[in-house]
């Protein structure tokens, strides 16, 4: 299953300064992500992210959804 961040932390039932303790990302990189200002970050990120959300490799999507769906 593959999943935005905003699901993933919500399935989590995180608060983004939550994530931000376990992962050790910056709140304004969250929040970029989320917000899909950020729709490419760097692997070292989504590495950190995907292991504090304890998901496997490639769960998380990021970019416009509308791009996704295509």
């Amino acid at each position: 299953m593959r999943m935005t961040l905003t699901e993933a932390r919500e399935w989590r039932e995180w608060s983004i300064d939550d994530l931000v303790h376990y992962s050790g990302v910056s709140r304004a990189t969250v929040y970029r992500i989320e917000a899909g200002t950020s729709a490419n970050p760097s692997n070292d990120t989504v590495t950190k992210l995907e292991n504090a959300l304890r998901l496997k490799r490639g769960t998380l999507v990021f970019g416009p959804l509308k791009a996704l769906a295509s």
